[in-house]
């Protein structure tokens, strides 16, 4: 009698351990938010206006989406100004930081 339960419970782990191991991986939509986000580093850290330019056209483009999260939008768009506005090297700071904690933001 205590093999069925034995059995139950080890079938009960090997789910949830399955479910646990699929969600680690990073969906198609934070691959490529997470590329962008690079983009817009590789811009601001070359100080490259025209690449920012065509960077923040494709943030636009995500957002509008839904490809994008409204937080994540407005912090890139903050940390693009801030570039524009001459401070590069507070806007890298920030996009390095950005980058640290959420490795692919969505």
């Amino acid at each position: 009698m205590r093999t069925p339960r034995l059995f139950s419970k080890l079938s009960l782990v090997f789910f949830l351990l399955s479910l646990i191991a699929g969600c680690g991986r990073p969906t198609e939509a934070a691959r490529d938010n997470r590329r962008l986000l690079d983009a817009i580093l590789t811009a601001i850290t070359m100080k490259n206006t025209a690449e920012l330019a065509k960077d923040e056209q494709l943030l636009d483009a995500r957002h509008s989406g839904d490809a994008i999260n409204d937080d994540v939008y407005q912090l890139l768009k903050a940390v693009i100004g801030k570039a524009r506005s001459g401070s590069w090297q507070e806007a890298e700071g920030e996009l390095y930081r950005l980058r640290g904690e959420h490795p692919f933001p969505l």
